[in-house]
């Protein structure tokens, strides 16, 4: 490795200040000149790269309103506006919105939750061949079982290589038969490209049977390209409302019993109306990022992310990714680039700010940061993705005009290459114990030789634990306590030499 690179990767570890965030200016997707609030944007792409946003539009007060859309074929530069439905009654509170996916052949496949056969809320469907420009007949996606009798909320839609739909939605069959006590995730399925749907099947296979699934929060699936599915979505067991993650092997047919992805729960006798996003890379890990007030952080907001491997039926290592508690964070989206190698989060805050965190390999290039656009105006509901080349697209909902609005943006700073992110590793060089104690959090790092080092301690954002110099080949180190656990860095300088190593911070002596 160069002293160019060494450089490069020292100021990546630790702050992330070499990489020079490029914006390019908000561009306005709705064109609705009046004074209506539009809401609750969602953006996908397809496979060509053209870009795609859905939104409510002009909410009631009981946040109904129509639906729109508008497609991007010039990278974001511009946008054309369509009405989906008119007349969809779409709900735009906490999460919901016009949840859609784009498949292999371009086709727009659009669900949403709403009022349309009375005071019954039903998930609807609706499909467009040419770029959103027309749209089939609003349908419900009720099986025989249901006939619009029984209430449905939150839903989510996900396609795979096949163009195969699954979509994930609340049920709550059982309670309004008093059956039980809970409502439950169910999915259906369509292959036939949306114009029928399958009987429901429950998703929410939970320990022991009891429980289900969180009546007030969001949920959401995605598929691999063969069918395997991963539907993340926030439990209601006797008032524990913890982070669950339901997969099924055989496209929907059956689900294996449920993974608990949190390590603290959440007792909450009320409605957290805050649900899980999900994200999934090429090997069929799953990518998770969520928002909970866990008992064990004395009710204090904070936004998690963990990391499943496909398969694996542990709970996962939870890593609090937000800067601080005050800021109250809320409703994360997640999006994945090159093999998983980088990894973006966007969230709002209390005041509706919107902020923003990119890392590479696990460590971060951009710490826990606002995004100014249009300057201080409310944000809130943010999108992201990245484009083919790596270029960051973002999406909120902003008051910056009117009651809202819908605005994209795009990063274009490009991202490091291959060589720039790996650090070495030296022979010899180790950390131990390692996992060590949050209550005890000491560690001898050993090394070739007794030349003069500096070693500094970080967590995944950057933010410095310790810096110590070091002149020998075994030294302890001890860290401040209490140390949250989770996941941090132990990088030594060492002339013209870097070596870093994971540590891991856990409850357990």
């Amino acid at each position: 490795m160069n002293m160019k690179n060494i450089a490069i990767l020292i100021s990546l570890l630790l702050c992330g200040e070499v990489f020079a965030q490029t914006y390019t200016m908000p561009v306005r997707v709705n064109q609705d000149k009046s004074l209506r609030a539009d809401r609750a944007p969602i953006m996908k792409l397809d496979h060509d790269g053209n870009i795609y946003v859905s939104w409510v539009g002009g909410p009631d007060a009981s946040g109904n309103g129509d639906l729109n859309i508008a497609v991007s074929t010039d990278r974001g530069a511009t946008f054309a506006e369509t009405v989906v439905n008119a007349d969809a009654k779409c709900n735009s509170n906490f999460q919901r919105g016009g949840e859609f996916v784009v498949d292999t052949k371009g086709t727009i496949h659009l669900v949403w939750v709403a009022n349309r056969v009375g005071t019954q809320p039903d998930v609807w469907y609706t499909r467009s061949t040419d770029k959103g420009k027309t749209w089939t007949m609003a349908m419900s996606i009720s099986d025989a079982d249901d006939s619009s009798k029984y209430a449905q909320d939150f839903p989510s839609i996900a396609c795979d290589s096949s163009d195969n739909l699954y979509v994930s939605f609340l049920d709550s069959r059982e309670t309004q038969r008093k059956q039980s006590a809970y409502v439950h995730l169910s999915l259906t399925r369509s292959t036939n490209g949306g114009m029928s749907w399958s009987s429901h099947t429950k998703a929410d296979v939970l320990p022991n049977g009891v429980g289900g699934t969180c009546e007030c929060c969001a949920e959401h699936i995605a598929s691999s390209p063969d069918g395997h599915l991963f539907i993340v979505f926030r439990s209601n067991i006797n008032n524990v409302r913890d982070i669950w993650m339901a997969r099924s092997n055989d496209k929907g047919l059956t689900f294996a019993p449920a993974l608990n992805v949190m390590t603290g729960d959440w007792n909450i006798a009320d409605c957290p109306v805050t649900g899980p996003n999900i994200a999934l890379d090429d090997s069929n890990g799953a990518h998770i990022v969520w928002r909970d007030s866990r008992d064990n952080n004395g009710g204090t907001a904070h936004l998690f992310y963990a990391t499943v491997a496909n398969g694996s039926t542990q709970t996962p290592m939870n890593m609090m990714i937000d800067a601080s508690g005050a800021q109250t964070p809320n409703y994360p989206n997640i999006a994945l680039y090159d093999h998983h190698r980088f990894v973006v989060i966007t969230y709002e805050t209390f005041n509706y700010g919107m902020r923003y965190i990119l890392n590479a390999n696990g460590a971060p290039l951009v710490n826990n940061r606002p995004i100014d656009a249009n300057n201080n105006s409310a944000k809130s509901f943010s999108n992201v993705l990245f484009a083919a080349d790596g270029t960051r697209y973002l999406c909120w909902q902003d008051a910056v005009t009117d009651k809202g609005d819908i605005y994209f943006m795009k990063e274009t700073s490009p991202l490091p290459t291959s060589d720039v992110a790996v650090s070495q590793t030296a022979r010899g060089w180790s950390l131990y114990p390692n996992p060590l104690s949050s209550a005890h959090p000491s560690f001898t790092i050993t090394r070739e030789g007794s030349a003069n080092a500096s070693v500094v301690v970080v967590d995944l954002l950057g933010r410095e634990i310790i810096h110590q110099d070091i002149n020998r080949e075994q030294t302890t180190i001890t860290l401040p306590t209490p140390l949250p656990k989770g996941m941090y860095y132990v990088i030594e300088h060492n002339g013209a030499e870097v070596y870093k190593g994971k540590l891991t911070v856990t409850d357990r002596d």
